[in-house]
């Protein structure tokens, strides 16, 4: 599991490709500076993938921005754009319905050290959603 950032605007132009002998060779660039986007992926090694959530930095939900989004992503919200311990339970609660984890199929989820995956409330959600419970033996 890992969050990465996703720049809206190219933060570099691509390569032209032009008729040889062509003096003057023009390309486009954007002037806004962009913001950027936070995806949380989580892949298998055999190459099964929980579906990614994208974090935007808003204040209020518009379901337009995620309409092309691939299915199964949760969207998400947050002041800085990025994750926090907040948004780090809604996504472990993403994480278990889509991988399913039980006593027969044990599931091994590894994060970074990052400050949301390990604040009080993370781990114990952390631990509620282990199969190690009590309740989750029969």
């Amino acid at each position: 599991m890992d969050e990465t950032g996703i720049s809206t605007v190219p933060n570099r132009t691509p390569e032209v490709i032009t008729p040889k002998g062509k003096k003057t060779v023009c390309t486009i660039s954007s002037a806004e500076r962009g913001q950027t986007v936070a995806a949380v992926c989580c892949m298998s090694a055999t190459g099964v993938f929980v579906p990614p959530a994208l974090i935007l930095p808003l204040k209020r939900m518009n379901p337009l921005l995620y309409k092309d989004a691939p299915n199964g992503t949760l969207p998400l919200i947050s002041d800085t754009g990025y994750m926090n311990s907040h948004l780090f339970i809604d996504w472990l609660k993403h994480f278990v319905k889509h991988a399913k984890p039980s006593i027969e199929d044990p599931v091994l989820l590894i994060s970074d050290n990052h400050t949301s995956h390990c604040s009080l409330p993370a781990v114990f959600s952390s631990y509620r959603y282990s199969a190690k419970q009590p309740w989750h033996y029969k």
